[in-house]
């Protein structure tokens, strides 16, 4: 069982480095994605305060993996080539990242199994999630862990993302 919780803003700091090295990582695959400033501190922060950062707990108690889990989002309800398996209820994964030294030791698919946790607990039973076209090994990491490709949707303001649904 993994050991999570959802975040607060005593863990802004170590969160934002976390979100650094995943910006680094990004910009190592030539990736757009994050390069903007996006996600910044005073965003991550208003996600603290609204509930919705989670944080994945190494052995140790020190933060491995962050990620935020909202809810139906405008950005979702047109893709633009695709569609959703469901028009059920549904949540959404945003700013994933893991500390660059627990890279490879499975905590990624840790937040997913997070997510698919928290989404049961609150009652859902479609979860989604969206990349980078250039972001490869997310890609590969939401496929491993069961959902299906749907198309493409752009995010405000003009990002083009790959999205990616999973009916539990």
């Amino acid at each position: 069982m993994i050991n999570y919780r959802k975040a607060t803003i005593q863990d802004i700091d170590e969160i934002m480095a976390i979100i650094e090295d995943g910006r680094a990582f990004l910009k190592l695959q030539n990736s757009g994605q994050w390069q903007d400033g996006d996600p910044s501190r005073e965003n991550i922060l208003q996600t603290i305060k609204a509930n919705h950062f989670y944080i994945v707990l190494s052995p140790k108690g020190d933060i491995a993996s962050v990620c935020a889990l909202t809810y139906q989002e405008d950005d979702y309800e047109h893709p633009y080539e695709g569609g959703w398996l469901t028009d059920q209820p549904y949540m959404v994964m945003h700013r994933c990242s893991v500390k660059e030294k627990y890279r490879h030791q499975g905590y990624g698919n840790a937040l997913f199994e997070m997510f698919e946790i928290e989404a049961k607990k609150q009652g859902y039973h479609s979860i989604r999630i969206d990349t980078h076209e250039k972001n490869i090994p997310m890609r590969n990491l939401i496929i491993k862990n069961g959902f299906t490709y749907c198309g493409k949707t752009i995010l405000k303001p003009n990002k083009d993302r790959m999205i990616f649904e999973k009916i539990i």
